[in-house]
């Protein structure tokens, strides 16, 4: 730019020179500046001469060799000035090539700079894999593997055959394969056998990628039914030889003592929400073998600093922030799950984003499973909102999609979950049959209905942590099935705490627990008792009310007991549940419309005969005894199939009539309860597999 000023100036200058001739010099030339550019590109023309006196000649020629001097410096200014201009252009036109270059250059650096954030960021979530042990690259682990497979071969623990087969296993690394190599390893030959085997089946599918997109896993948040209940599917699925990650926010009140390998990883991860990009903070570990990945909203609004989990006026802000970022971040990692696996309706709207946004993005072979697990809780908002996150609340609030079905004025997050998923299930079956009809559906049974062909209910699996007969903390005495000593123990003990007169341990005892007692529970219970009363037993009631009403009822029945052998407990803790099941040789199950159904469950584990609602035509937990007398090894405990007491008397009067006058028989009903395998490792973890095959190829 100096050398164009200078350029300027020396012309200028050379023109003005001209420019300043004595006026009159050349007739009809005139000094004006306007004429000056008028004519400044043309070839000047010499003036013919005029006759004048030989005087007046020789003054003329003088001033015309004057201007034909003049005149050539100007052309020579010109041709100088022309040259000079051509540089300067040929100058401005490389630096225009050297900007370009350098910003191709830094393009080119950013693009690099990127793609090794994405490759530490997948670094890192393989490390976090390895060390949960789903890379198992360990080599004296398959040495030892082989070793093995030589010991069954001379042992006859397997044919010939097989080896070959049994060795490609390790060969080839098989994760399904060091998992039963490391459960069995202390286990002799044989038995060793019996787990590899299965896994020559040429039918054997290979574990899926699932991914569990939700805002509760214990014991880092929550320690409610959720929470358990991620953490048991999670690890079961793990077992099984599956790949499963975690995405969860990062509340501030996380309890991150139990993560292993925890570290935040470095770069830059950016979400859109409320027409802006915001940065993301994303930490990674492992707790019991799977990955954990924690998103971190940097968002002004600090959508996650909080105390609590839920129950903010911003909720709905919350969490659609939370499931567009969780997307955003399997995109930019590049993972592509087989299996995306949402939770309740905090997750739900993960499904209407990825179809309308994401789906072409790398995960056109990802399919949505969504659980709810409690139907009343679904999240209306305005529409308008939608835009928040990138959806469309044209398209998105119509009857069909999102739309609430009884306030058309508002769109229903957890309805949204229930359209766009490929598979939608809940906690029990019997829970999935109630939600189809009118009554239980809380507003959404003609969606339900309508998606009935991608709808079942899963039975929850038993967390046997907590509930082990053989190994509870919370008993006076424990007890097995091949012993059952410490359940009489667990009875007088019991008996003795609530001052229940002390009996002979053939009384029946029958012991009832109720969370949350509605006004018809209420009536079962009370119904229950009288029943159990006039069958000469003992009764035990554990619970408690949210309703005013039913809490100062729960009161004068515990102040005021109407007998001696009848006890209600309305202040009570863990350890007095576990020890009412314990001790009871019947467990009545009063809640009609409980989700998860896992009263009867515990009750069978504990040996403790349960009685509880079934629905007709779905396959429950309960196998009533008089339904296979032929087959008494199945049955598992007395069921009712409506909400009448006169149904919970006759089961309760069933039951007590069986345990009083047929002790053999209740002892083999006893065995098969305590018998049946209701952990997350059994048909419960088999139905999810199921259902998340069942969707791979729609």
């Amino acid at each position: 730019m100096a050398a164009m000023v200078i350029l300027q100036q020396t012309v200028a200058g050379s023109l003005q020179g001209f420019r300043r001739l004595p006026d009159g010099l050349f007739p009809g030339f005139k000094s004006s500046s306007s004429s000056c550019r008028q004519r400044s590109s043309r070839f000047l023309r010499i003036p013919r001469p005029v006759h004048s006196s030989p005087r007046e000649q020789g003054i003329g020629i003088e001033a015309l060799q004057e201007v034909n001097s003049t005149t050539e410096k100007a052309a020579s200014v010109a041709t100088e000035t022309s040259y000079m201009m051509k540089l300067f252009n040929d100058a401005q036109q490389n630096m225009l090539f050297l900007n370009q270059q350098r910003l191709m250059a830094m393009e080119e650096l950013q693009k690099v700079e990127n793609d090794k954030k994405l490759l530490l960021a997948q670094l890192a979530q393989l490390e976090a894999e390895n060390q949960a042990g789903l890379i198992l690259d360990v080599p004296s682990l398959w040495s030892e593997l082989l070793l093995r497979i030589d010991s069954m071969l001379v042992t006859g623990a397997v044919r010939v055959e097989q080896v070959s087969a049994l060795r490609g296993l390790a060969l080839t690394r098989d994760a399904q394969a060091a998992k039963v190599f490391t459960k069995l390893l202390e286990k002799d030959d044989r038995e060793l056998a019996s787990g590899l085997l299965p896994l020559l089946n040429p039918k054997r599918k290979p574990g899926l990628h699932v991914v569990h997109i939700c805002t509760e896993m214990a014991p880092l948040a929550g320690s409610g039914s959720l929470a358990i209940y991620i953490t048991n599917l999670c690890q079961a699925l793990f077992r099984r030889g599956h790949l499963v990650e975690v995405i969860l926010p990062k509340y501030a009140s996380l309890d991150l003592s139990a993560m292993e390998s925890l570290y935040e990883l470095e770069g830059d991860f950016y979400s859109y929400f409320g027409g802006d990009w915001y940065r993301n903070k994303i930490w990674t570990g492992t707790l019991s073998g799977v990955a954990v990945t924690l998103i971190d909203p940097l968002h002004p609004a600090g959508f996650f600093s909080q105390e609590h989990f839920y129950d903010y006026e911003n909720d709905f802000e919350r969490f659609t922030y939370f499931c567009r970022a969780s997307l955003e971040l399997l995109v930019k990692l590049g993972k592509q799950a087989d299996i995306l696996h949402l939770h309740n309706w905090q997750t739900a709207a993960v499904a209407p984003l990825f179809w309308d946004i994401f789906v072409h993005q790398g995960l056109g072979n990802t399919r949505l499973l969504f659980t709810c697990h409690d139907f009343k809780y679904q999240c209306l908002q305005e529409p308008h909102k939608l835009a928040l996150c990138g959806l469309d609340p044209g398209k998105l609030n119509r009857p069909d999609r999102l739309q609430d079905n009884f306030e058309p004025h508002l769109t229903n997050l957890l309805k949204g979950g229930v359209v766009y998923s490929n598979k939608v299930t809940t906690v029990s079956p019997i829970y999935a049959a109630d939600l189809l009809t009118r009554e239980h559906g809380y507003g959404l049974d003609l969606t339900l209905n309508d998606h009935q062909h991608k709808f079942l209910g899963i039975l929850n699996g038993l967390d046997e942590s907590l509930w082990n007969p053989s190994e509870d903390e919370a008993l006076p005495a424990t007890y097995t099935v091949e012993n059952l000593s410490g359940k009489s123990i667990c009875k007088t003990a019991l008996q003795q705490r609530l001052g229940l007169p002390p009996a002979d341990y053939s009384l029946p005892l029958v012991g009832c627990i109720g969370f949350e007692l509605s006004e018809l529970e209420l009536k079962l219970m009370r119904a229950a008792l009288e029943c159990t009363l006039g069958k000469s037993a003992q009764f035990v009631f554990v619970g408690r009310s949210k309703i005013p009403r039913i809490r100062a009822i729960l009161e004068d029945m515990m102040q005021n007991p109407k007998d001696e052998n009848a006890q209600v407990v309305i202040n009570y803790d863990d350890a007095l549940v576990h020890q009412v099941v314990a001790a009871s040789d019947i467990l009545i199950c009063p809640a009609i419309f409980e989700q998860t159904g896992q009263l009867p469950l515990i009750g069978m584990r504990y040996g403790t005969v349960p009685v509880a609602r079934e629905v007709r035509g779905i396959t429950g937990s309960i196998i009533d005894v008089d339904d296979v007398r032929r087959d008494m090894s199945q049955a598992t405990g007395f069921s009712f199939s409506t909400d009448k007491a006169t149904d919970l008397t006759a089961a309760l009067s069933r039951a007590l009539d069986s345990l009083k006058h047929n002790h053999q028989a209740w002892t083999a009903l006893i065995r098969n309860c305590m018998t049946k395998d209701w952990s997350w490792d059994a048909t419960c973890v088999e139905a999810y597999e199921a259902a998340y095959q069942s969707i791979l190829h729609v």
